[in-house]
């Protein structure tokens, strides 16, 4: 475990003085004099050791278990956002700078919000910065950031950063555990230590506490020397309401300082934007300390070639206090509004607002400084970034619970440490769990995906996603398409694989379902539209059925039916569901003959259409039989029960027979055509099984094959080297770097034109595949492949927190969360309130999307027991079962006396 900076910061100066204490003592010939003397020097210095020592002791300590670590200068990849379920992002990076500003309803990687955008000027992007003042009268000032990367020292006007003009830090290191990043800032120059925290409240099962739209940010300095130290910590941000990274209408912007409710600080908003637009709202940067603080409502307007910077930097190491300027009236502001005052220099710019508080550390003192950065952009253009699919504007559901961005900050700071203690009790439980590192960082990391502007939710609550997030730099390989989404429409065929939101946000995920049959599914044939087009209540689903989708989504109600153990809720959708099943033997023609085998046309999420039986649409459709007669079981449909399972037998026995080669499955072609699988290693072939074993539906074709299918694709399918492999569309891996590819043709097997993404490595299918692995006691290649995956998104090779696909953030990616299920054996059936877990001595954290905990479990003789904690919503349990790496039950222990577990509460079962 590697140790935070501060600490061998700390730690070297005390060893240091030890050993030059060690030198005087022994290395230098003694006598009477020179003894007493020396022993009087060493007093002396043990005493001023004593002083770095005292100050870690006294200090505030971090309680945070962290799970990834970032030394040295190669990490400059790293960006975590940091925001709400819905609400957008802003990112902390390596350095502890605040990039990607993606807050008004479109996804913006790579947007810095600036001012001083005209010619000639130091371009101002966002940035807290440091203020001392030793007892001596040295003042030192800079930016609280680390160094600036190598590749953007070289530009047209020399370095390319934003910022880069101010001074900063030597060098950085951070700690991360999702969704909490701890950057320490090193200098040894600086007479305090610094670090910053920067989070959003997560607390499975607590969906709206998990949805504020607000950047938590802590400052905490540590005074080491033995004299008081003065210390501001001041906080920039330009207010750019109006302007999302793609289109500007900034105009009539506006500051104010405001304090309140404990709350101090400024808000920013505008009085011209349109309240109908995506990018109309407000801003807010405050803070809760009970101290001195100071601020500007902007900066000089009317100082050209970067006079407003100077004035400012002179100002901020004045006195540590900011004072608001005098502009051409000679006039002092206190609510400055910078457009009406200055309307000629200023027109139609972002207007920039500084905060500051100033502290005095004693000796030894260590203090911490809450920032808030609040947003409120209440209005979203359903999928704006897409031609054709924007509609009309709706509310987005968090922004229903505040007035404004300063009403966030005010309800926020009133809950501040209880949703601090929920977030960090939560990283605590899931770092702390006896799994692979490589499954704990995948899971946790990618949760990240639902906390961006992936997803989204309506006023009505219902949740919709992107299958990627945009950039504002866009792509090469589609020039013109600089857009905030790519793939619009919850797309069912690619959101199959995610395995993240049920376990985490139970109420998210049904409202996907609720949206799927409730309002895609053409209850006359039982079509479902693969995309949803918005607003939901008022457009016609016109778009086609992806046959993976469909079938995928059938498993998926299931599955969220057993976490919930809502059966009014199956019942209000399970019209729908049966009908959408149907539609495969009936409307569609995909399984025509009605024997559990797909051989017509059906489109997939390759992209294509696929004609004749194959082993990816197999396995969906045998997995969503197996669902549906389960379902019509607890619906006493008798009927439609029977004719599942007949299907079903009939379709695995088929499957079995006939598209099993002797090491995996392939397709059965007609004959030669384009853009098919053939008889290819396809990745993902057992992708419906996975789906089952995670939702107790057991197997769906021989065992023997289903191993000796995954077996293949780790021999086949995974590479460690790919400097000679030819990716035919996109690029994902490169030189050593390890993973799985979509699909190996062995020699002479493949068609002129096989599907068009089988050369490339998606991280989805490979986590899905690792996931299915360990179900057959495959755990060593499982760990590999989530391990190779973790390995390329390093943070010096790409960023650990953006899994990207089709975009950014993708949301296939969060099927990272189906290894730590596989591995844990984690199974929740609400309706006969039982929950299986691993049969192995061990912590296991669980979350079945409405509460979440721990799980202890011990061996006694042949038989398991386990204490069993629920630290957020409650549990109702009657059975615990314990489960082998052979799906076997081990045995079971019963709750007594209890309708439900709850919050806070230890059960021990014996």
């Amino acid at each position: 475990m590697i140790e935070r900076w501060a600490d061998e910061k700390v730690w070297s100066k005390g060893c240091g003085t030890l050993r030059f204490v060690a030198l005087l003592f022994f290395a230098v010939p003694i006598d009477e004099n020179s003894f007493k003397m020396k022993k009087q020097s060493i007093v002396a210095l043990i005493l001023g050791m004593l002083v770095p020592v005292v100050s870690y002791c006294a200090g505030e300590k971090d309680k945070v278990k962290y799970l990834q670590f970032y030394k040295g200068s190669s990490h400059d990849h790293v960006a975590m956002p940091v925001g709400g379920i819905g609400t957008g992002t802003v990112s902390v990076d390596f350095r502890g700078k605040l990039v990607d500003w993606e807050i008004m309803n479109q996804g913006a990687i790579g947007f810095l919000p600036f001012f001083n955008e005209h010619y000639a000027a130091t371009r101002v992007a966002p940035f807290f910065a440091i203020r001392t003042k030793t007892a001596d009268g040295k003042i030192d000032a800079r930016m609280l950031e680390g160094a600036i990367p190598k590749s953007k020292l070289e530009g047209d006007w020399g370095c390319d950063e934003l910022n880069s003009t101010f001074p900063r830090f030597h060098g950085s290191e951070m700690q991360t555990a999702y969704p909490i990043a701890k950057v320490d800032l090193i200098d040894e120059t600086v007479p305090v230590n610094v670090s910053m925290k920067a989070f959003n409240p997560l607390i499975p099962g607590k969906t709206d506490d998990s949805s504020l739209p607000v950047a938590m940010l802590e400052y905490t300095v540590s005074n080491p020397g033995n004299s008081p130290v003065e210390v501001t910590l001041c906080g920039t941000v330009p207010n750019y309401v109006g302007f999302d990274g793609f289109k500007n209408k900034i105009k009539q912007n506006y500051n104010i300082y405001r304090n309140n409710d404990g709350v101090k600080g400024i808000f920013m908003s505008t009085n011209s934007a349109d309240t109908l637009d995506s990018r109309w709202g407000s801003m807010a940067l405050t803070t809760t300390y009970d101290g001195q603080v100071s601020y500007r409502t902007s900066w000089h307007p009317d100082l050209i070639w970067n006079g407003s910077v100077i004035n400012f930097w002179d100002d901020l190491k004045d006195d540590g206090l900011l004072k608001q300027h005098k502009g051409k009236k000679a006039k002092e502001y206190t609510e400055y509004n910078m457009l009406n005052e200055f309307q000629g220099e200023v027109k139609d710019r972002s207007v920039p607002a500084s905060l500051a508080v100033k502290v005095i550390l004693k000796p030894g003192e260590t203090k911490t400084v809450p920032f808030m950065l609040s947003w409120h952009f209440p209005k979203r253009i359903s999928w704006e970034s897409m031609p054709g699919w924007e509609k009309a504007a709706f509310d987005n559901y968090y922004a229903r619970n505040f007035a404004d961005a300063w009403d966030v900050a005010k309800q926020v700071s009133s809950r501040y440490d209880d949703l601090k203690e929920g977030t960090e009790n939560f990283v605590n439980d899931f770092v702390s769990q006896d799994v692979p590192q490589s499954i704990k960082e995948a899971a946790m990391s990618n949760l990240a995906n639902m906390r961006c502007q992936t997803l989204f939710r309506d006023g009505d609550g219902y949740s919709y996603g992107w299958e990627g997030q945009g950039s504002v730099l866009g792509t090469a390989l589609n020039p013109k398409g600089i857009r905030g989404g790519w793939g619009p429409g919850t797309c069912t065929h690619v959101w199959n694989y995610e395995s993240t939101i049920p376990y985490t946000f139970g109420d998210v995920a049904m409202s996907m379902r609720e949206v799927e049959f409730g309002y895609c599914t053409d209850l006359k044939t039982g079509k479902m539209a693969h995309r949803v087009r918005l607003p939901l209540k008022t457009e016609r689903q016109t778009v086609g059925a992806a046959a993976d989708g469909q079938l995928g989504t059938i498993i998926r109600m299931y599955r969220e039916w057993q976490l919930s153990g809502d059966t009014e809720k199956l019942k209000e959708l399970y019209p729908y569901v049966k009908r959408s099943l149907q539609y495969v033997w009936q409307a569609s023609k995909w399984d025509a003959d009605k024997n559990g085998v797909i051989e017509g046309k059906h489109h997939n999420t390759m992209d294509v259409s696929y004609i004749g039986p194959n082993p990816e649409m197999g396995t969906w459709y045998l997995g969503a039989l197996r669902a549906g007669e389960e379902m019509a079981k607890v619906m006493k449909d008798k009927a439609f029960a029977k004719e599942c399972r007949q299907l079903f037998e009939t379709g695995s026995a088929w499957m079995d027979a006939n598209m099993f080669n002797g090491e995996y499955y392939i397709q059965l072609l007609p004959k030669p055509m384009n853009f098919q699988v053939g008889e290819a290693v396809l990745v993902h072939q057992m992708v419906g099984q996975q789906m089952a074993h995670m939702s107790g539906l057991g197997y769906l074709l021989k065992p023997e094959n289903v191993k000796k299918s995954l077996e293949s694709v780790m021999k086949y399918n995974y590479r460690t080297n790919w400097d000679q492999h030819l990716s035919t569309f996109r690029s994902y891996i490169t030189r050593d770097e390890a993973g799985l590819m979509n699909a190996y043709y062995p020699e002479g097997k493949r068609e002129a034109r096989p599907f068009p993404y089988f050369s490339e490595p998606w991280t989805g299918l490979e986590y899905h595949t690792a996931a299915g692995m360990i179900f057959e006691d495959m755990e060593s290649n499982g760990e590999k492949v989530v391990a190779s995956v973790r390995d390329r998104y390093n943070g010096t090779n790409r960023n650990p927190f953006n899994e990207g696909e089709f975009g950014h953030r993708y949301a296939r990616a969060m099927s990272s969360w189906s290894p730590l299920i596989a591995f844990t054996r984690f199974q929740y059936q609400g309706n006969i309130k039982r929950m299986t877990i691993r049969a192995e001595e061990g912590t296991y954290y669980w979350s079945n999307g409405y509460s979440y905990g721990t799980v202890d479990v011990k061996k006694k003789g042949d038989k398991f027991g386990a204490t069993l904690k629920v630290n957020a919503g409650s549990l109702p349990l009657k059975t615990l079962t314990f489960i082998g790496t052979d799906h076997k039950e081990i045995n079971t222990v019963k709750v007594r006396g209890k309708k439900a577990i709850a919050e806070g509460e230890t059960v021990v079962l014996k």
